[in-house]
């Protein structure tokens, strides 16, 4: 038995989904793990989401309703961690919902195995709940360092380990680190910040978070922004990456923004979001070729400085796997 559980805040930002947000908020009042805090954060839904949230919020007291002007999804997190007062912090997106043992499952990963963070895999799922099949990465129990998370964002699958909802964030994460307002893509600016602060993260291989796929949303809007953005963000990640010797996340990285660059396109407006996120990629592949080592990945860099036409049929060749 706890002798005092700790308070788990869990922030739910909401904009315009009164189909799907009872389904959300159903599943974190039927968790296992009773002390939570749920901040549902209405970043200005034009809806009916804000009456839902209120509904909710007189039923149980343990949510906790707050609503501002619309300022997209990482403004509304920022909001949500700014008001929470628990221990350990959790997301879930407001069109998705979680198993009923997913907050506890993880809270006592956390705790048996010291880690200042815990991840589960996902499942993807369509709207009335029927699964999608997809083979995650995430396949076994286990610990890892923060270095080793970070490398994991090379690897195959990534984006299993770069979301910011399948996961349990000791507090302290957040000291220093907030969600870039105003962009797609927000957690590929700050998923090796949080592990690059951790000593310890815990695995846990079952799928506890149900991911919705809707039609339309960002994840499956192919815009110029979305990938001009996404870029950006694993640009960043590579000067990191650069900057705390962790060559291989740098490279990686780096051939993942370029990627969405050459399959961008668009009018003049994203023509010159493109021009500005190119520069940020040449100064990330000079510093990169003059890392020691690494022909092949330098092959690849040095591929689209020569023709970004040559590295996109390049890419199209890979086979699939």
């Amino acid at each position: 038995m706890d002798a005092k559980k700790p308070l788990i805040s869990v922030i739910v930002p909401v904009y315009n989904v009164e189909k799907y947000l009872p389904k959300c908020l159903d599943s974190l009042l039927a968790q296992t793990w009773q002390e939570l805090e749920i901040i549902v954060v209405d970043d200005g839904s034009p809806d009916n989401s804000w009456d839902i949230m209120q509904e909710y919020a007189r039923r149980d007291s343990r949510i906790r309703p707050i609503r501002q002007k619309n300022g997209g999804l990482s403004a509304a997190r920022n909001a949500g961690v700014e008001a929470a007062r628990g221990e350990w912090i959790g997301f879930l997106d407001s069109d998705d919902y979680v198993a009923p043992e997913m907050y506890e499952r993880l809270y006592r990963a956390a705790v048996e195995q010291g880690a200042q963070m815990a991840v589960c895999s996902f499942a993807y799922v369509t709207p009335d709940g029927r699964p999608i099949p997809r083979t995650s990465p995430i396949t076994k129990n286990e610990v890892l360092s923060g270095i080793q998370m970070m490398e994991r964002l090379a690897g195959p699958q990534n984006w299993y380990y770069v979301t910011a909802w399948n996961r349990l964030y000791q507090r302290r994460l957040f000291d220093a680190v907030r969600f870039p307002v105003g962009k797609l893509h927000e957690d590929e600016y700050t998923a090796h910040l949080f592990y690059w602060q951790c000593e310890r993260v815990a695995i846990v291989k079952e799928a506890m978070y149900y991911y919705v796929q809707q039609d339309g949303s960002i994840m499956h809007t192919e815009s110029v922004r979305k990938r001009v953005e996404g870029a950006a963000g694993m640009l960043e990640r590579a000067d990191f990456a650069l900057e705390h010797e962790v060559c291989s996340l740098a490279f990686a990285s780096c051939n993942g923004a370029l990627g969405c660059i050459v399959f961008a396109k668009g009018g003049s407006e994203e023509r010159q979001a493109l021009r500005q996120v190119r520069e940020q990629a040449d100064r990330i592949i000079d510093r990169l070729l003059r890392v020691p080592g690494y022909r092949t990945e330098k092959v690849k860099v040095a591929l689209f400085r020569l023709s970004p036409g040559l590295y996109r049929a390049a890419l199209k060749m890979r086979p699939v796997r």
